[in-house]
């Protein structure tokens, strides 16, 4: 029987949190989006699917007197549209393949209030690499942090109005890919990452009570053939021999709808935000 109550739910993150690494094998989640060219390829795919970007930005509180620290910016698909109606915005993205791409991005759409800081969340000193307190503090699928307790510590004390978080509930339909492959793949079951329910729960085992919203978003990749369907799935399942590649194939064919000249794979994921107002907390 689990002790609720007493459970330690930031040791719960961090557990589930390093065991994803481990099953992986590929390191954090910042260092896969070192490449300037999967950086871009994951801002076009952004770009394709805007439904995301509208729900995020569309339940901020935002305005043009506002100051937003966006965390885990990625190529900036929250960071740059936000600066287009905020008063600044200050971005924290440690993939330099990523921080390079959202520096483009803001030069083409002709951004200037955008700061990008080159340093992942845990290593940011607030006094020397921030602009003092942001009136909305957002970490959008970005909580790739073992230390998700201090993380969001740190969140609340340089902001001066609300912090809003968004994750994931259940199984994401790629994740569902590596549950259904990593047995045949690597003899191992696949060890999925941590998700909302924990994390509500070590945000109200620090006296945060925050507002939650569940919506059901559909997440679509394009590739234009199978081919390249399984040569960027292969490097992201650790696919090394022949035998492995056959049965990323085949799995790939069987999921894989076409649509034109394109392949896609699509489902249905369950994304959760969470959000409260920091007086409250303080």
């Amino acid at each position: 029987m689990i002790d609720w109550m007493g459970t330690d739910w930031n040791a719960v993150w961090r557990e589930r949190y390093e065991e994803n690494i481990r099953c992986r094998g590929s390191g954090e989640c910042a260092s896969i989006w070192e490449s300037l060219e999967k950086a871009r390829s994951f801002l076009n795919q952004s770009r394709e699917n805007p439904d995301r970007i509208r729900h995020v930005i569309g339940g901020l509180p935002v305005g043009p007197e506002s100051r937003v620290l966006d965390i885990g910016a990625g190529p900036g698909t929250l960071s740059v549209p936000l600066a287009g109606v905020a008063a600044h915005v200050t971005a924290v993205e440690p993939a330099a393949g990523m921080a390079e791409v959202m520096a483009e991005y803001a030069e083409e759409e002709g951004v200037s209030n955008l700061k990008i800081v080159r340093k992942r969340w845990e290593e940011i000193d607030p006094a020397t690499d921030l602009d003092g307190q942001y009136d909305i503090v957002v970490a959008s699928y970005s909580l790739g942090m073992p230390d998700v307790r201090a993380a969001v510590k740190t969140m609340c004390e340089v902001s001066s109005r609300c912090v809003y978080l968004f994750w994931f509930a259940g199984t994401t339909n790629w994740e569902q890919a590596m549950v259904d492959l990593w047995p045949k793949l690597h003899g191992k079951e696949y060890r999925r990452g941590p998700k909302a329910d924990v994390l509500f729960n070590v945000l109200y085992s620090m006296g945060i009570y925050p507002n939650v919203e569940t919506s059901r978003m559909e997440h679509v990749r394009r590739f234009p053939d199978l081919e390249a369907a399984v040569a960027e799935f292969g490097e992201q399942y650790g696919v090394n021999n022949t035998e492995q590649e056959a049965l990323l194939r085949e799995y790939l064919g069987g999921v894989l709808s076409e649509n034109g000249d394109d392949f896609l794979l699509s489902g249905m994921t369950t994304r959760v935000k969470l959000w409260w107002e920091v007086d409250a907390w303080r």
